[in-house]
């Protein structure tokens, strides 16, 4: 039989070796000193900020119709009239009223 050629050792890893008594029990937390006691913390890396808010589309006012304002009114009125058999009067009046705060250069 060929004999085995040797191979160089691996050496094993060192690990850390595992307490007997308080193996379970967690490290301690460092002491904060006074001056850093009433300060707030920083904001850690992972924190995301906020989304920015979408800005809604500002809505236009309708305008709403006014009611159409009065121009210039005339008013014509015929008056027929027969005092007497056979005599007839036709009185024509005509009125023209102009509405407040209109100018009177607007007339027809």
């Amino acid at each position: 039989m060929a004999k085995r050629k040797k191979r160089a050792k691996v050496r094993p890893k060192k690990r850390a070796k595992p307490r007997r008594r308080h193996a379970a029990v967690r490290g301690k937390a460092r002491k904060v000193s006074k001056s850093a006691r009433g300060k707030g913390t920083e904001p850690t890396a992972g924190a995301k900020p906020q989304r920015a808010a979408r800005k809604k589309a500002v809505r236009k006012k309708e305008q709403g119709m006014k009611p159409p304002r009065p121009g210039v009114e005339t008013v014509v009125v015929d008056v027929i009239e027969e005092p007497a058999p056979g005599v007839i009067t036709v009185t024509e009046i005509e009125e023209t009223q102009i509405p407040a705060g209109r100018d009177e250069q607007e007339e027809c």
